[in-house]
């Protein structure tokens, strides 16, 4: 036998008996995905600047640190990668204003990939309701390739309906954060007196570039606890902190009332520094396999190091 075919087919077992090994153990996670194909196979992996966009859950907005304008080492524009939107609910692609001066930083992250620093003035915002919104769907979902490194409470994302923090008034008002060491998730159930704070534990969060997952819906289609998802590198990784949203319905009647979609800080925060590579947001709770297909892209584009 030849020694390449030899080589190919020592590779091929081998991952193959990863992957019934990972199958008998019912392991489901990321980790399974990335270990078994290594991204030959096409099927298991999407590019979320080409997503389908002619559906009510299509993505909303994508941005990498590889795509922005930049002048003298801060950022100044940021780009919708997408360049489209979904007619059914939009007219118009949606768009974000970059708020104070974030520094850019070339071959910050794996595979020489670029990457943004926030201070706790810094913010991608879609700016109130002056552009396109998430005012008429239930459901999202939020990829972000990040590295916390604030050493008190920082925003890594918000999606709210006030500018005030930590205010979170408004069904349906989600913010992600990091206190130092957690990825914690808060969101506001119905009605604003019911919220809910879940947290993402790990040693290799802090100051490690990691693969963040929140997943947010207005329904308990599974009970309490059910509105909320969060994954660390395709891991799930949820703690509950407090919940005591119980009115929402088991499917969705009403839809986000979202002014502020924002990446970054925020100057009424005192952490800062975080650094974010990428984000990701989409109009539905995605199913695992598109989760995991997403999730496989951002390994690829830097470098299988998640």
């Amino acid at each position: 036998m030849a020694q390449s075919g030899l080589n190919s087919g020592m590779s091929r077992g081998l991952h193959q008996g990863v992957k019934s090994g990972l199958s008998a153990s019912q392991l489901k996670s990321g980790l399974k995905g990335g270990i078994i194909s290594d991204i030959w196979d096409k099927s298991k992996i999407q590019d979320p600047a080409v997503i389908a966009s002619a559906r009510n859950d299509c993505p909303f907005f994508y941005w990498n640190a590889d795509n922005l304008t930049v002048v003298g080492g801060n950022v100044t524009a940021i780009e919708n990668l997408l360049g489209t939107y979904n007619p059914l609910t939009q007219s118009t692609i949606s768009s974000m204003s970059v708020i104070s001066d974030p520094a850019y930083n070339s071959a910050a992250v794996f595979n020489n990939r670029a990457a943004v620093t926030f201070d706790s003035t810094d913010v991608f915002s879609t700016n109130n309701l002056a552009v396109p919104s998430m005012t008429n769907t239930s459901e999202m979902t939020m990829i972000m390739v990040c590295r916390p490194v604030s050493t008190s409470r920082s925003v890594l994302f918000w999606k709210k309906d006030v500018t005030s923090d930590p205010s979170i008034e408004t069904i349906g008002d989600l913010s992600v954060e990091f206190d130092g060491n957690n990825i914690n998730v808060v969101f506001n159930g119905n009605p604003t007196t019911e919220t809910a704070t879940y947290r993402a534990s790990d040693p290799r969060i802090l100051n490690h570039w990691i693969i963040l997952t929140v997943k947010a819906r207005l329904s308990l289609p599974n009970g309490i606890g059910s509105s909320i998802d969060i994954y660390v590198n395709g891991m799930r990784n949820k703690t509950t902190i407090s919940d005591t949203i119980t009115s929402l319905p088991r499917v969705a009647v009403s839809t986000w009332a979202n002014g502020y979609i924002q990446f970054g800080n925020s100057n009424q925060t005192t952490g800062g520094t975080n650094q974010i590579a990428a984000g990701f947001i989409t109009e539905q709770w995605m199913n695992e396999s598109e989760q995991l297909r997403v999730e496989n892209y951002f390994r690829w584009y830097y470098g299988y190091n998640f």
